[in-house]
């Protein structure tokens, strides 16, 4: 008898998450992006539903399905997929015990998303959109691989006390996972300067990013002010070096 009662328990409880509206993941979305990211005009359940990403003024029609077989490997394989039927985004996530991989990706979303990630170098808004495509990348403890391109089209940057934001022109890196390193060239392409480098992410230790920076034409001194501030003269430009715990 005790067994039965906890069957039907356990059947309750799966029935309950099983149909769990789908607006208790706004929650979690804004928690995880310090609320720049939220999930709204959801529908459906959890498991399987549909609603829109917003970032601002932006937002994206999505859907999502949770697969149920994996779940029997303790694996979670979420498969996300335009709201309105577009070719884009699209792309299917899988967490495991130990492991992140995340298979088919392209998605884009607006640049104002990753904004915090540039705070460190004085950074107070971005604006454009970043695109990210990967075929398989896996990260587990001291076995990474796979690939991510990234793009950022039109990308702008406003530091904090410049009056005017800087144009970067399209920014690009492609990252390699690699053991607990994800790690790739960056560059850009038109805008106000030319950069190169390189930036590495290191699992449980810290975020590296080091910059050749110059000013594409004279006459800005805001920017060549701070430049200055938070790099060092290098021959016709600036060396930026950053690191940052995770």
């Amino acid at each position: 008898m005790v067994v039965l009662f906890a069957m039907l328990a356990l059947a309750v409880a799966i029935a309950a998450a099983w149909l769990a509206p789908a607006a208790l993941l706004d929650t979690r979305i804004a928690g995880a992006t310090g609320g720049r990211l939220r999930l709204a005009d959801t529908a459906g359940t959890v498991w399987n539903g549909r609603g829109n990403l917003v970032a601002k003024a932006t937002r994206i029609p999505i859907a999502w399905r949770v697969e149920c077989r994996p779940l029997l490997r303790g694996v979670l394989r979420v498969r996300l997929a335009s709201g309105t039927g577009a070719a884009t985004p699209h792309a299917t996530i899988e967490v495991g015990a130990d492991t992140l991989a995340l298979h088919d990706v392209d998605v884009t979303l607006p640049a104002q998303v990753f904004g915090a990630t540039l705070s460190p170098f004085g950074v107070e808004s971005v604006a454009g959109e970043i695109s990210l495509s990967a075929d398989d990348i896996e990260w587990k403890p001291g076995a990474g691989r796979g690939e991510v391109r990234v793009l950022w089209r039109a990308a702008r940057i406003a530091f904090a006390g410049s009056a005017a934001s800087l144009d970067l022109g399209d920014v690009r890196t492609r990252a390699t996972a690699n053991g607990n390193a994800l790690s790739g060239p960056v560059a850009n392409d038109g805008g106000d300067l030319a950069f190169r480098g390189e930036w590495a992410l290191r699992a449980h230790d810290s975020v590296q990013l080091v910059l050749h920076v110059a000013p594409r034409r004279p006459g800005l001194a805001d920017l060549e002010r701070t430049l200055s501030a938070i790099g060092t003269a290098d021959g016709s430009g600036w060396r930026i070096a950053w690191r940052g715990p995770l």
